[in-house]
């Protein structure tokens, strides 16, 4: 995954994912008590970052309840910065989801990548939104492991007219 160094999260982020942040703060606090940051985004999808001090089990691996809320919060703010790229509003919520932790996390930087939409996907995700004012998308979210996802999330996000 990402190295930590390499692209650390700062003021020098794009306005889109400085933003994102704040709203991640200031609407969900438990993102801050956790430490769960923006890392960068892109074409490669939303990559979020969690460090493994505050968020470690008794065996000195991520807890298994943190590896979820990351990806569950990586999902939710693809489906934000994809609502502000396409000009839209919305309420985002969380319909289902199901994680499968197929070995320990243990790096002390932990970090999930929400996988890209395709243009299918997100065409349709737009139709939907506008001819119905609600729409689903389901991303899948990974954590890296030694040889391939140590953590594989599938979410089905829900965005509704605001105030729902």
């Amino acid at each position: 995954m990402p190295d930590a160094a390499a692209n650390p999260v700062s003021h020098m982020q794009p306005p889109q994912l400085a933003e994102l942040q704040a709203t991640l703060e200031r609407e969900i606090p438990m993102c801050s008590q956790m430490g769960i940051s923006v890392h960068n985004g892109g074409t490669d999808g939303l990559v979020m970052r969690l460090p493994l001090d505050r968020n470690r089990n008794h065996q000195q691996t991520a807890f298994a309840g943190s590896l979820n809320a990351l990806c569950t919060i990586a999902g939710w703010g693809s489906v934000y910065l994809l609502l502000k790229e396409l000009n839209r509003r919305g309420s985002i919520v969380i319909r289902r989801s199901s994680i499968k932790y197929q070995e320990p996390v243990s790096t002390s930087e932990i970090y999930a990548r929400c996988l890209p939409v395709s243009a299918e996907s997100r065409q349709y995700f737009l139709e939907m939104l506008d001819h119905k004012g609600q729409a689903k998308l389901d991303l899948t979210v990974e954590v890296a492991g030694a040889d391939g996802p140590a953590v594989s999330f599938h979410g089905s996000y829900v965005v509704l007219p605001n105030g729902q």
